[in-house]
């Protein structure tokens, strides 16, 4: 029982580490939003 407990505790605390690199890479843009431009979107006229 206190094996799981440890483990488990390492797997939350390793999923935080995750999120938080995880964050940092998708920033290296500068970019401030994760929404999408759109302007860039072109719609097609027939469809």
């Amino acid at each position: 029982m206190r094996t799981k407990k440890y483990v488990i505790a390492l797997a939350i605390f390793g999923g935080v580490l995750f999120t938080a690199n995880a964050t940092n890479i998708i920033d290296l843009n500068d970019q401030k939003e994760t929404g999408v431009d759109k302007r860039k979107i072109k719609v097609p006229t027939h469809g």
